[in-house]
């Protein structure tokens, strides 16, 4: 009996470290990033995370503070090539300030340059970083 424990004990250790190994981070866990991302910039405060829904008052861009709401509209991963940097994380989002839609024109954003600076927009991409285990901005 003790045979079959010890073989039971090394094969369940086996399944948890492959486990951890091919772990992949899900849509939830990029939505989140992305929240804490926008949490730690300088300035951000009373910052609440509702869901799909982040307000806060933060740097305006000029120098003073504006409230912001973001609406995030997508999240999704695409699978790469790269072993240590194996997901893409897309983030689609909808960014107002003092309740005015923030409009984006292509690859240009009207966003302070202090969010841009942070790695997020109203389209950003993160990649997946399995040294940290955590979404690189």
């Amino acid at each position: 009996m003790p045979i079959r424990r010890l073989v039971f004990s090394v094969t369940l250790l086996s399944v948890l470290q492959l486990a951890g190994c091919t772990a992949q981070p899900g849509e939830l866990s990029l939505r989140n990033s992305f929240a804490a991302q926008i949490a730690a910039v300088e300035g951000v405060r009373n910052f609440e995370d509702s869901g799909q829904v982040l307000n806060f008052t933060g740097p305006d861009g000029e120098g003073g503070s504006s409230v912001w709401r973001i609406e995030i509209n997508s999240t999704t991963l695409e699978p790469r090539a790269d072993e240590r940097l194996p997901f893409a994380g897309h983030v689609v989002s909808s960014w107002y300030q003092n309740l005015e839609l923030v409009e984006f024109l292509g690859t240009m954003s009207r966003l302070p340059q202090v969010y841009l600076d942070a790695g997020v927009a109203q389209e950003c991409y993160a990649l997946w970083d399995l040294e940290v285990d955590d979404w690189d901005w």
